[in-house]
């Protein structure tokens, strides 16, 4: 792919989807690294074997463009018999795409979900059950991600801490504690992403509490915690969230590890921190739905999407954290060697991942929020 092409090439990412935006990853990303992200790609190759002739269309529910730039032709030509499609879904939340797959049962393949999505399409017999033995590349992702992640193969993953400005301040914060004293000292300087579950499950964490906790007391502590912060906001963004952070008119940021990333190739001075305290974290992955006319293509192009050089192709394009280490020596350097984004076990172990919180809890926790913005 020609430098001039690679610009053009889908970079789109989960919260970035959702929010109907880039998330400031493509405002952040300099020239020279895309056109390593392009040159850095490698082949496609597959080590699976075609069992019988697989014929007709694959399709998958995903965001723009989330998969390698060349995979779906290049798993093509190992099954000419096939065609692979993306229709967009999850950008409207989990309700819309849980809607999208129960009415139209027997239309898609698989689809992209994450810890909260795909245990409600399990509960909604949605879901083929994961097929190991068919998918042997499985064993290459990470431990951790495949006991969290038994519906299907995860993909990506992302968490939330905060970002800060090493020139613009002399502390040198480590913690939640930290991010929301210093917000005080810094007031008007600080920003905040907007999206729900992230936020509310941060201050949940630096309170000592599960971000994923139904706990109404715990759940008023996390919204008293969120309004004494609001008033030293300088903005709660939807897009380029770390924009004002890379400008430097803000100092610290309330953000993404992969918009923290991005931003560090804008500006040195960006710092990453995982909080001490523990973040709260999205984990996703594709998963093979009830009713596919096709599931021994959607085990083979599972498998075929772990290979570690398509993989990585994945990575490269989108700039998400990897879940599988045996891509590493595909993967480019300034995604590898990235605080914030490289795969590290003992920040890993302070991540706790999005669940489905029940109907209850999930709308009792929306309500606090819609209350918290409206403040």
């Amino acid at each position: 792919m020609s430098g001039l092409e690679c610009l053009h090439a889908p970079r789109m990412t989960r919260r970035a989807a959702l929010a109907k935006g880039a998330g400031g990853l493509m405002a952040a990303a300099s020239l020279s690294a895309l056109l390593d992200a392009c040159g850095s790609s490698s082949p496609a190759s597959s080590s699976t074997n075609t069992k019988a002739e697989m014929t007709g269309t694959l399709t998958l529910l995903s965001y723009p463009g989330w998969y390698g730039p060349h995979e779906f032709a290049d798993f093509e030509k190992l099954h000419p018999g096939l065609t692979v499609k993306n229709v967009t879904s999850g950008t409207n939340g989990a309700a819309a795409q849980i809607a999208q797959i129960s009415t139209n049962k027997g239309a898609y393949d698989l689809t992209l979900a994450g810890t909260a999505v795909a245990p409600e399409l399990q509960d909604a017999k949605l879901l083929e059950p994961l097929d190991k033995a068919a998918v042997p590349n499985l064993s290459l992702v990470a431990p951790t991600f495949r006991r969290s992640y038994p519906w299907g193969i995860p993909t990506d993953f992302g968490k939330t801490g905060y970002g800060y400005r090493s020139d613009l301040i002399p502390e040198r914060p480590t913690s939640w504690h930290d991010f929301w004293s210093l917000s005080k000292k810094y007031s008007g300087k600080v920003t905040m992403l907007e999206y729900d579950i992230d936020v509310q499950g941060s201050a949940l964490r630096y309170l000592g509490y599960s971000s994923n906790s139904t706990d109404k007391s715990q759940l008023h502590q996390m919204e008293n915690a969120l309004l004494e912060l609001k008033p030293h906001l300088q903005a709660i963004l939807q897009t380029d969230y770390s924009k004002p952070l890379v400008e430097g008119t803000a100092v610290l940021a309330m953000d993404y590890d992969y918009d923290i990333g991005a931003a560090q190739l804008e500006n040195k001075h960006i710092v990453w921190v995982p909080p001490s305290e523990g973040m709260a974290g999205y984990l996703e992955g594709w998963v093979a739905l009830r009713g596919s006319k096709h599931l021994q293509a959607v085990w083979e192009f599972m498998n075929f999407h772990l290979e570690p050089k398509n993989y990585a192709s994945f990575v490269n394009a989108n700039g998400p954290a990897f879940v599988e280490p045996a891509a590493e020596p595909y993967i480019m350097k300034s995604i590898v060697d990235n605080p914030s984004l490289r795969y590290d076990p003992a920040e890993l172990a302070r991540v706790e991942f999005d669940t489905y919180l029940g109907p209850q809890a999930t709308a009792y926790r929306a309500k606090l929020w819609e209350e918290f913005l409206a403040a």
